[in-house]
C-alpha cells in the first residue's frame, strides 16, 4: 500500500484537489485500460467535487463506470439518499454520461439484505468475476464519520467481519437511522486508489485514533482501509489534521 496525507488549507483545497486526483486517474485508466470505475459515496463536499468533475473537459464520460460504496436503504429522490445528491450533481450534467454507466444501490428491492445480495451480483457480473474474485475499483471516494466509520462501515456492526461477500446490509449506528447497503472492506482494499477526504476540528480526534492509534478496526473501521496492491490518499484540511504526529506526516508526503 501506498499511503499519502494531504494537509491542504482548507475545504475548498480539498475539494479542488480531490476533483483533480480524481480527474487524473480516470484520465489513466481510460488510457491503460478502456474505461475507468468509480465508488462514489456522499456529502456536501463529495457534490461540490461532482460538480468541478462535470466541468473538467478532459474525461470522458462514456467511457466512466459509477457505482456506489454505500447507501442508505431509502427512495431515489429521498433527501437521505446519496444517489440523489449525485443525480442532482453529476448525472444529470455529465456530458454524454450514458444512464447504462451508471449502478446504483437497488434500493427497490423487497430488503435491505435482498438489494445487497442484488448488488453484489451487479458488480460481479459487470467485472466478470469468478468465484473468489473481487472487483478492482479504480477510485472509491470515502469519507470518515466521527465515529470512525467509513462507508456504512459502522463500530462493532456485523459488516466489519464479512470477507466473502462484495455487498451487505448494515444498520445505521448514526442519524438518520435507516438501514443501509454496503461494499465491504475487501471490495475497498482492492481497489487501485481510495481518497478520503476528512475535514473539520470535531473529528480531529477521531483522525488521529484512526491514523496513529492502536489498530482496532472494530472500533476505528477505517483502519482497516489499506489497498493491498493500490494507494490510499487522505485529504485533509489544518482543523482535523492539528493532532497528528508532524513525523507521520513527514513520512506520508505532507503538502501544505
Amino acid at each position: 500500500m501506498r499511503q499519502t496525507i494531504l494537509v491542504l488549507p482548507d475545504v475548498s483545497a480539498v475539494v479542488q484537489r480531490a476533483a483533480a486526483l480524481i480527474s487524473q486517474r480516470i484520465q489513466f485508466a481510460i488510457q491503460e485500460r478502456g474505461r475507468c470505475t468509480l465508488a462514489l459515496s456522499g456529502g456536501t463536499s463529495v457534490g461540490n467535487v461532482f460538480e468541478l468533475l462535470v466541468a473538467d473537459a478532459a474525461i470522458d464520460w462514456p467511457k466512466v463506470f459509477l457505482f456506489w460504496g454505500d447507501d442508505r436503504f431509502v427512495e431515489q429522490s429521498n433527501p437521505y439518499s446519496s444517489y440523489k445528491l449525485a443525480d442532482e450533481k453529476l448525472l444529470r450534467a455529465a456530458p454524454r454520461l450514458p444512464p447504462s454507466n451508471v449502478f446504483p444501490v437497488p434500493v427497490a428491492a423487497a430488503t435491505p439484505a435482498e438489494g445487497a445480495r442484488e448488488y453484489s451480483q451487479t458488480i460481479a457480473d459487470f467485472f466478470g468475476l469468478k468465484q473468489g474474485d473481487w472487483p478492482r475499483f479504480d477510485v472509491t471516494i470515502n469519507g470518515m464519520g466521527p465515529d470512525g466509520h467509513t462507508a456504512s462501515l459502522f463500530p462493532n456492526s456485523p459488516a466489519l467481519d464479512k470477507t466473502d461477500e462484495i455487498a451487505v446490509m448494515n444498520h445505521a449506528s448514526l442519524a438518520p437511522w435507516v438501514d443501509r447497503v454496503t461494499l465491504t472492506f475487501p471490495v475497498f482494499n482492492h481497489a487501485r486508489c481510495v481518497l478520503f477526504m476528512a475535514t473539520g476540528r470535531a473529528k480531529a480526534q477521531t483522525l488521529k485514533m484512526v491514523l496513529e492509534g492502536e489498530r482496532n478496526f472494530h472500533q476505528h473501521p477505517a483502519q482497516e482501509i489499506a489497498p493491498v496492491d493500490g494507494e490510499l490518499i487522505w485529504l485533509l484540511d489544518p482543523s482535523i489534521a492539528q493532532l497528528l504526529d508532524q513525523k507521520l506526516l513527514d513520512q506520508n508526503g505532507v503538502a501544505r
